[in-house]
């Protein structure tokens, strides 16, 4: 393919995936629409392509009142420019975050439109769930959770019953839209991570076999290391007038 890019492949056996997120987009010549496009035609040179893709929330610019509304824009995103990606060869999995999912109606929607599995905790179905390819697990958690309380609130005890359940796996990843610490200075509980009565315990869960947690919400490109564990923010997905990256993941 003419201006190919080489995609990063892993050694030996492994998953060869994209991670990134945050284009605030949706909307039909919004302001966040161009700039989504140029990262998307990036990706789109990759070779060979993703096996699927992971994409870490606010997809949508949402924060709507209006359900229709929140649908149209869910609906221009993966019809219009998402349209490029054949979702039945390239699976694309979706996180909640605080653009698309900040209340009930908004995590209905999000049911309805984006239809992830429902493995997840009882009251939480479609919207913390787990994805498991051989001796790849991925667990999606949900750092809004209304019920909980909204931004930065998360559930933790479905998440450890699933890793403990999966502990045959290889590679395992958490993922979620808020970091857990703070991001180039970025700090603050419930805005810019979650919050701080959750780090110690969520991190506890994590170091007993979880490779890295992937996350979005500051539009920063950072990697650290915390006892062991990775958490990689990827940056932006288009979001205009913002740094804008994409980093490809492997196993």
């Amino acid at each position: 393919m003419e201006n190919s890019i080489r995609a990063l492949l892993p050694r030996g056996n492994g998953y060869q995936f994209l991670l990134y997120g945050d284009s605030c987009s949706g909307v039909p010549g919004g302001v966040h629409e161009k700039t989504f496009a140029s990262i998307n035609a990036i990706v789109r040179r990759l070779q060979p392509q993703p096996e699927f893709v992971l994409f870490l929330g606010d997809e949508i610019v949402g924060l709507t009142s209006d359900a229709e509304s929140l649908r149209e824009q869910w609906h221009y995103w993966l019809e219009t420019e998402m349209a490029w990606l054949n979702r039945e060869t390239t699976p694309l999995w979706h996180m909640r975050s605080n653009h698309t999912t900040y209340d009930a109606m908004s995590e209905g929607v999000f049911r309805d439109v984006v239809k992830p599995p429902e493995n997840g905790p009882p009251d939480q179905a479609g919207l913390s769930y787990f994805v498991r390819r051989d001796d790849l697990l991925m667990v999606f958690v949900h750092t809004s959770w209304t019920r909980l309380g909204g931004e930065g609130h998360l559930e933790i005890e479905w998440l450890e019953t699933t890793l403990r359940e999966h502990r045959d796996v290889r590679h395992k990843l958490v993922l979620g839209h808020h970091p857990v610490f703070p991001i180039t200075g970025f700090s603050g509980a419930y805005q810019r991570e979650i919050g701080h009565e959750y780090t110690a315990p969520f991190w506890d869960i994590l170091v007993n076999g979880v490779l890295a947690y992937p996350c979005r919400h500051i539009l920063a490109f950072d990697v650290q290391v915390q006892r062991g564990v990775l958490q990689i923010c990827t940056a932006g997905a288009g979001t205009a007038h913002r740094r804008d990256c994409a980093i490809k993941f492997w196993t």
